[in-house]
């Protein structure tokens, strides 16, 4: 513009509200969060994507710019003269590590449960899920269940890339390398939207029909919301899906970097009211299942989010919320999503 069986997993139909276990204490959860993230063993999630990131791109600039040496070698094989040098491709996947941890994986399935019932009974909205399962094998088939969304627990998330650079000199005379590299991504849920243009100009929206989640991050209050988070966004994804094509129709927007900006600009009206009901319900649920979660991790996660531009609206779409209270909010956002973007201007 995101829970046991054998072996760690759970994974099965689930009914709009699942019976949760009332004054369940997820203390010991908290303990697994708290404990220093796994980097390994890294399993991937997909295959690999040619996608440009510019973020990536700019990071493998800056190793070329590192490494001289590489560079005069490059100079070398050219025979001399003036350099040119061009990005052919970049591609990237996901990567994972599993949850091996067989008390840690159900603890943070139980509580996924528990918390999303929760919020979907605050909020009268239909569950989405058609299995929630914590991912232990490479690649995962993802079934069509009737437009139902599997969920993905993991414990750590990471891209791996792989970009071709081409370099050239007058004599016309080429070298190409490859660079390869793995950064974690300290994205702790994921849930999208793709837009594409068809040949006659108009536009597909297309949703993921899985989301991921890692049960840890840096801060343990940012893992224990994910799963709520997500929830929601997909929840309320199709009333935030009309008013971007209302608003391309309206502009008549004709390119695809413009849709894709409109739907920018959207995700940040939907971050806005998903974080505010997250910041109005939530709370309350951990408050009675999590006695030894500091506020303070809370306020220190609405800062970091904020200080981002997709977040750009997060304070506001709390402060709304509060006025409004959160029926009232999701009912406005429902009917009428634009409605809802004017009480942030």
């Amino acid at each position: 513009m995101g829970v046991a069986l054998m072996l760690f997993l759970s994974a099965g139909l689930l009914s709009d509200h699942w019976f949760s276990e009332p004054g369940k204490d997820y203390s010991r959860l908290l303990e697994f969060i708290e404990l220093k993230d796994k980097e390994a063993p890294l399993y991937a999630f997909d295959d690999f994507e040619d996608e440009f990131d510019e973020s990536y791109h700019w990071a493998n600039v800056e190793y070329l710019n590192d490494h001289p040496g590489l560079i005069r070698k490059i100079k070398a094989d050219l025979g001399g003269g003036k350099i040119r040098w061009r990005l052919d491709q970049l591609s990237r996947r996901l990567l994972f590590v599993p949850e091996k941890r067989e008390e840690y994986a159900a603890l943070f399935e139980s509580y996924c449960y528990d918390a999303i019932d929760y919020v979907l009974e605050k909020t009268n909205l239909d569950n989405p899920y058609g299995e929630i399962q914590t991912l232990i094998w490479e690649r995962p088939q993802i079934h069509d269940q009737n437009g139902k969304v599997t969920a993905f627990v993991v414990h750590n998330l990471a891209h791996e890339y792989m970009a071709t650079y081409v370099f050239s000199n007058e004599r016309r005379k080429k070298v190409r390398i490859k660079l390869n590299g793995k950064v974690f991504s300290g994205q702790v849920g994921s849930y999208s939207t793709h837009i594409y243009q068809r040949e006659e100009g108009t536009f597909e929206f297309v949703r993921d029909n899985y989301t991921i989640w890692q049960n840890s991050a840096k801060n343990s209050y940012t893992a224990l919301m994910t799963p709520v988070e997500e929830t929601l966004h997909i929840a309320l994804r199709a009333y935030t899906e009309r008013a971007i094509k209302e608003e391309i129709e309206r502009d008549s927007v004709r390119s695809l970097e413009e849709a894709e900006r409109v739907a920018q600009e959207w995700m940040a009206v939907e971050e806005a009211i998903v974080g505010g009901l997250v910041h109005a319900l939530l709370p309350e649920f951990l408050g009675k299942h999590l006695n030894s979660l500091s506020d303070a991790l809370i306020e220190q996660d609405k800062e970091l989010k904020s200080a981002l531009e997709k977040y750009r609206h997060l304070e506001k779409g709390m402060e709304i919320i509060e006025r409004m209270g959160h029926q009232e909010a999701l009912e406005v956002y429902k009917k009428d999503p634009i409605a809802f973007e004017a009480l942030l201007s």
